[in-house]
């Protein structure tokens, strides 16, 4: 029975593996983070690096690029010199964070760094070619603006599922 168990596990994982490959990330990264989601408790870097064939040193470097858009924790104990890495598992939170890590550093920038500089560039277009490009840049404010209505609308969903989950 345990050769089973183990053989429906590791397809699992293939199946998360072919899932996160979706988000575009590449072979390692979609391996690594088909792990992490499927395993119920923290994990070493060491024991990913052995589970997925790849150095230490490319399971590190990889965590060091996907841990903060992917939820992930590094745990240290107490007496170990491992690292070992958990992956957040409630599907709300672990949106949540990645809009909040991704999406919200594009709207803050375009907020408080663009804006000033576009109500500069109105007050000095002239040419035909400056004012397509000002309406440009406004279209970009405008798209900026209805996207973080609907990233609050998504806040509020999470919540409100989050409240009302069984």
């Amino acid at each position: 029975m345990g050769e089973k168990m183990k053989d429906i596990e590791e397809k699992i994982i293939d199946i998360g593996h072919e899932i996160f490959k979706g988000y575009g990330v590449d072979n390692i990264t979609a391996q690594i983070l088909s792990i992490l989601n499927f395993e119920p408790n923290e994990i070493s870097m060491e024991e990913l690096a052995q589970r997925t064939g790849y150095s230490l040193a490319s399971i590190s470097l990889k965590i060091k690029n996907i841990e903060q858009f992917w939820s992930i924790k590094r745990i240290y104990r107490p007496g170990s010199r491992r690292t070992y890495l958990y992956m957040e598992k409630n599907l709300l939170d672990a949106f949540a964070i990645q809009i909040r890590n991704g999406f919200e550093t594009e709207l803050d920038i375009a907020k408080t760094k663009i804006t000033p500089l576009i109500e500069e560039y109105r007050e000095s277009a002239s040419t035909q070619e400056q004012k397509t490009k000002l309406h440009t840049y406004e279209n970009y404010l405008s798209e900026i603006n209805k996207f973080e209505e609907l990233i609050r609308y998504i806040y509020y969903q999470i919540d409100y599922l989050k409240k009302n989950q069984v």
